[in-house]
């Protein structure tokens, strides 16, 4: 579980803003300062097989598989980048409006 949820993260981009226009490409708004429903979590959620969530900090994630005990993984410097300008409202555009879970298919 923690490999997939490196690599998934990597797969975001290599700044905050390749990583905001991954994210708003694929659907995956969010709150900020909500551990749970970031667009960070809401994405991982989706594309980690076997989770029932994820709460994202500062520079790490955990992620909570169905079976197992928790991984906790340190996020890409990247990753830490866009958490902390989300945080104070730099990707308006990822602000789910609504405050409702947004998690896209795929």
């Amino acid at each position: 579980m923690r490999q997939r949820a490196i690599t998934a993260l990597n797969a975001l981009g290599d700044d905050a803003e390749k990583i905001g226009q991954t994210l708003f490409n694929g659907g995956w708004l969010g709150q900020p300062l909500d551990s749970g429903g970031c667009p960070i979590a809401r994405y991982l959620t989706t594309v980690l097989p076997d989770v029932v969530g994820v709460a994202v900090g500062n520079d790490e994630v955990t992620v909570f598989p169905i079976d197992g005990p928790d991984v906790d993984v340190t996020l890409p410097l990247a990753v830490a980048g866009f958490v902390a300008a989300f945080d104070v409202d730099a990707f308006p555009e990822l602000i789910d409006q609504a405050g409702t879970v947004s998690v896209p298919d795929i």
